[in-house]
């Protein structure tokens, strides 16, 4: 699982004003990756995903989300933004800490329900949360997640 998420798509000081920009963001990183050929219409397709049913949670935290044919490679991105912004949550929160799941149209039927479950089982543990929102070390971060969404499958 360690090519799902590593030191290059982990971004501790996001400086996004709303989720729009978010969204922006994540597309535009993926391009820069080699995650999509065209930005814009990922980002499109986390816009549709999220006409579908919010990707917020609670606790600060959101799953935004894309299945579809403009992603290459099955990419877990981790950001924190340097401000809490609004999204739609299960506890009417603003959202501070995202992960986006990019996953191709064509892998494997459920990995994405599996990466959002294992994520979202994690993020049930205070000790993940907490450590999510403290750690400034993004090697040390980025091992922790992997770790934790390998333990969660």
């Amino acid at each position: 699982m360690n090519e799902l998420l590593n030191e290059q798509t982990t971004f501790l000081d996001v400086d996004e004003k709303d989720k729009d920009g978010i969204l922006k963001f994540i597309s535009h990183k993926a391009k820069l990756l080699d995650i999509t050929d065209d930005e814009d219409a990922l980002y499109h397709d986390f816009l549709e995903r999220e006409k579908e049913f919010s990707t917020g949670l609670q606790d600060g935290f959101a799953i935004p989300h894309a299945r579809t044919d403009n992603v290459k490679k099955v990419t877990v991105m981790f950001l924190r933004n340097k401000n809490s912004i609004d999204w739609q949550t299960l506890d009417d929160k603003p959202v501070k800490y995202i992960f986006a799941l990019l996953v191709p149209k064509q892998s494997a039927g459920d990995v994405h329900l599996k990466m959002i479950s294992s994520l979202a089982t994690a993020l049930l543990e205070d000790e993940f949360k907490d450590t999510i929102i403290s750690s400034n070390d993004k090697a040390e971060l980025t091992r922790y997640i992997l770790k934790m969404m390998e333990e969660e499958n």
